[in-house]
């Protein structure tokens, strides 16, 4: 899939340091291959994110996360939000597919 907003994930990686021992760079590389052809694909893939609609919601060690919108058809992710848990959007959690 093609990835916008990797600069968040990159701000992210540097703030939280060690706390994510390689998470961030492993997660890149996961969404950056993946082809999936639907949200509940996703949501197999990353049993512990939280999606509604196009939005996914994966949980991170630490208190962390990642918030992004996924457009199956077109390949495309845009990072919405990287950082702590209680940021942006914060809300629901478990692996759902509404």
């Amino acid at each position: 899939m093609k990835l916008m907003g990797i600069s968040k994930l990159a701000g992210l990686a540097h703030r939280a340091g060690d706390a994510l021992d390689g998470a961030v760079p492993a997660l890149v590389a996961e969404l950056e291959a993946g082809a999936w052809r639907s949200m509940t694909e996703i949501a197999d893939y990353f049993p512990t994110a939280t999606i509604d609609g196009i939005k996914v919601r994966i949980p991170l060690t630490g208190g962390y996360r990642v918030d992004l919108l996924a457009d199956c058809q077109a390949q495309m992710i845009l990072i919405e939000y990287a950082g702590a848990g209680s940021g942006a959007r914060a809300g629901k959690t478990g692996s759902k597919v509404a």
